[in-house]
């Protein structure tokens, strides 16, 4: 791993981080970082998983990277987490220590916490830092997990320095000094590649804050700041959307979008406001390291099918193979179970026997994770999203894909949809259209026009906004509790 920022003086003078307001310095941070690491060194913790309880300052970002120093783990704790989670994620990642702050000085009882904001800074560490072998475990987040159980993934040195080495093959148009967006939470693993990158490019980070709205921050921060590169999640795009009339962004260099599928029609109006910025679609799940397959997005003649934006091919160091379905009918593309491998697919998720070995396998040396997403590859290598496996349903016995309908539902409204489906009291899929209040009035003759009688919502729902997650996708659990619980 290049830790060559902290062990040199090239960047000291330079800005770091930008986080309420504030600037730290290269220098500012690196005392941070080695006071962290000569605290956790003095406990002797070595090859542990240390819990981070999160703080919306520089320490958080610091305390990751002295836990690296240290060779240990971090294991990101949020503080809206509620007792019961953070108990289970400190369990089941057997943290015996936890760093905290002083704006978050308790985390849960059991671990040793140790408190990284009241230390003083220093200027060197006071022991010799040893390189990182593939094997090392770097950090573990935890995802949602369908028994309601988190899972957490385990990611080691050498899947991230596997990720890594494909950033620094694709010969982006960025320097030293130039401003980087970071508007993730730090459980999500899209925030690993906004900090680190930037960091290692001498770069500076502009941290989108948990206590602000953060479409609104990160317009100010974008137009503001002249950020240079930026990922942005598609559902915080879309609620910039009224805005693009407004916003010039030419200091944009590049803009990743990420996360989420990637609508065509916000892409290509999203580009007018960003005239010198080159587009990126990136795609993978959190099991094969930030991302694993990626599309350079042109200006014009955009890859997509149901109105998304391909996700493209490989990164550099990974593979994938197609699990074919069989076709119902007319259908066109048949779909393909996406499984995912190369160096970067995780270790397995921690202390889940069971789960890895459903989802995670060898074929040769060569390991693999199955995705349990649907795709299709066109004739020049391409591969096209077409959503979940669990979102794939049977309606009067013919088969769809949630995606393709809202992307119908779209067209048709002219307004942004989401379709979700739950089972009826006679136990068959029902779809159901959630839709931004719009002045329509005719939505079922509307959608009767492009749609087939069968893939029609039995019911649609109006709403002012849709609800997102704390990574600021769309929140498409939280729809279909609404129903259940209705």
């Amino acid at each position: 791993m290049n830790f060559d920022f902290l062990f040199t003086n090239l960047f000291d003078k330079n800005i770091a981080f930008y986080i309420d307001e504030k600037e730290y310095t290269y220098l500012e941070f690196k005392q941070t970082v080695f006071s962290i690491s000569n605290r956790i060194n003095e406990h002797n913790i070595e090859g542990q998983n240390i819990g981070v309880y999160l703080s919306d300052d520089l320490y958080s970002y610091a305390a990751f990277i002295a836990i690296w120093l240290t060779k240990n783990a971090y294991v990101p704790i949020h503080p809206s987490y509620p007792d019961n989670r953070r108990i289970d994620i400190i369990n089941q990642a057997e943290i015996n220590y936890v760093l905290v702050t002083d704006s978050h000085p308790i985390c849960v009882v059991g671990p040793t916490s140790i408190n990284i904001s009241s230390l003083h800074p220093a200027e060197k560490l006071s022991f010799h830092y040893i390189e990182h072998i593939k094997s090392d475990l770097m950090y573990i987040l935890f995802t949602s997990g369908s028994t309601g159980a988190p899972k957490g993934v385990q990611i080691n040195c050498g899947n991230l320095c596997s990720f890594m080495d494909h950033l620094t093959s694709v010969k982006m148009p960025l320097t030293v000094g130039d401003r980087f967006l970071q508007m993730f939470e730090l459980t999500f693993d899209l925030s690993v590649v906004s900090f680190l990158f930037p960091l290692q490019l001498g770069g500076t980070v502009y941290h989108v804050g948990t206590n602000q709205v953060k479409y609104l921050e990160i317009y100010r921060l974008l137009e503001e700041y002249a950020i240079n590169y930026a990922i942005i999640v598609p559902s915080v795009l879309a609620m910039l959307r009224p805005y693009f009339e407004d916003i010039d962004l030419p200091n944009l260099k590049v803009v990743a979008l990420s996360g989420e599928a990637v609508p065509l029609k916000l892409t290509e109006e999203f580009q007018l406001c960003c005239p010198n910025a080159s587009f990126f679609n990136y795609y993978g799940p959190t099991e094969c390291t930030i991302f694993c397959t990626a599309y350079a997005i042109p200006r014009t003649e955009i890859k997509s099918a149901n109105g998304i934006v391909s996700i493209g091919k490989p990164t550099l160091n990974s593979v994938y193979k197609l699990y074919e379905l069989p076709k119902d009918g007319e259908e066109l593309n048949a779909s393909s179970e996406l499984h995912i491998g190369g160096e970067q697919v995780s270790i397995g998720y921690v202390q889940n026997e069971e789960m890895n070995k459903t989802l995670f396998y060898k074929n040769g040396e060569t390991p693999y994770y199955n995705t349990g997403d649907l795709v299709f590859c066109d004739d020049m290598g391409f591969l096209y999203y077409l959503g979940r496996k669990d979102q794939q349903v049977k309606i009067q016995g013919y088969r769809i894909e949630l995606m393709e309908v809202e992307h119908l539902c779209n067209k048709a409204l002219e307004a942004t949809s989401v379709v979700v489906a739950i089972k009826n009291e006679k136990g068959f899929d029902e779809l159901i259209l959630f839709v931004k209040e719009t002045e329509i009035n005719t939505i079922t003759e509307r959608l009767n026009q492009y749609l087939p009688k069968y893939m029609v919502p039995s019911r649609t729902i109006q709403m002012k906004d849709f609800p997102m997650n704390e990574n600021g996708k769309l929140d498409r659990k939280s729809l279909r509790n609404s129903l259940l619980n209705s």
